[in-house]
Order: structure tokens, then C-alpha cells, then sequence
């Protein structure tokens, strides 16, 4: 394995070791780099750059698949992407998943706004407004 690989897992364990010492907090590491059978699987060629590749690629597909879904997911081959159409696949995945979120923030706030106003309009508080529509259902 590569010296520079080995730096970066002992950096990530040192990290991940420094975190979970907080108070309730726990942070997973990276196996050892002396476990050759997962890190021969994992990063075949031993090389930082490869195991940034394929940390580029896994990232790609999970992101598109939050984003979208997992078959859509599959259907992308990261393999044939340079890692500036990586690095862009999971920018633009990021930003539909934000869009949605704001969006559900947004269609929240008008549904909110509206129990509101028919609760006014029937001259009782929110709690009685949601009851009766509980017992009705």
C-alpha cells in the first residue's frame, strides 16, 4: 500500500478517535491499514488516487441516488465520468435535494397557514380544528 494512503486512513482514525472522545458523540474509522484482505478488495492498486476515484464515484451514485433514485443511479456510468463530471453530477444532485427540501419547508408553511385561517374562520384554536378532523376521519 502506498505511504500516502496509509497517512491518510491513520489521519481519518486519528480524527475519527479525537471526535468520538466528545461527549456523546461517535464517529466511525477507516479498518487499519495493516488489514490487507479489506484494503486489497477496497483499493485494489493500494494508490491515494484510486481510492479517491473510487471515493468520487460511490459518492456520485449515492448522491443521485438520494436525489432521485437507486435505478436511475444505476443507470449513470461513473466509471466513463472524469472527475469533473463527477464532482458536477453530485453538485447538481446536492442542489435538486435542497430544492426539495425548500420546497416541502415552503408547502408546510402554506398548509400551516391555511389550518390557520380555517380555524379563524370557524372561530376555534388549531388543537380544536385538528380533534375534529382526527374524530372525522
Amino acid at each position: 500500500m502506498e505511504q500516502a494512503l496509509k497517512d491518510y486512513i491513520m489521519k481519518q482514525r486519528q480524527e475519527a478517535e479525537e471526535f468520538s472522545k466528545q461527549p456523546g458523540c461517535w464517529m466511525g474509522s477507516m479498518p487499519h491499514p495493516d488489514d490487507t484482505e479489506y484494503w486489497t478488495q477496497r483499493c485494489p492498486s493500494g494508490t491515494l488516487k484510486e481510492f479517491n476515484r473510487i471515493e468520487l464515484e460511490e459518492s456520485a451514485y449515492y448522491a443521485n441516488a438520494d436525489a432521485y433514485s437507486k435505478s436511475y443511479a444505476r443507470s449513470l456510468d461513473f466509471s466513463k465520468m472524469t472527475d469533473k463530471e463527477l464532482e458536477e453530477e453530485i453538485d447538481m444532485a446536492c442542489a435538486s435535494m435542497e430544492n426539495e427540501r425548500k420546497f416541502e419547508v415552503e408547502m408546510e408553511k402554506q398548509a400551516q397557514e391555511e389550518e390557520a385561517k380555517l380555524a379563524a374562520s370557524l372561530g376555534i384554536d388549531i388543537p380544536t380544528l385538528q380533534r375534529w378532523i382526527k374524530e372525522a376521519a
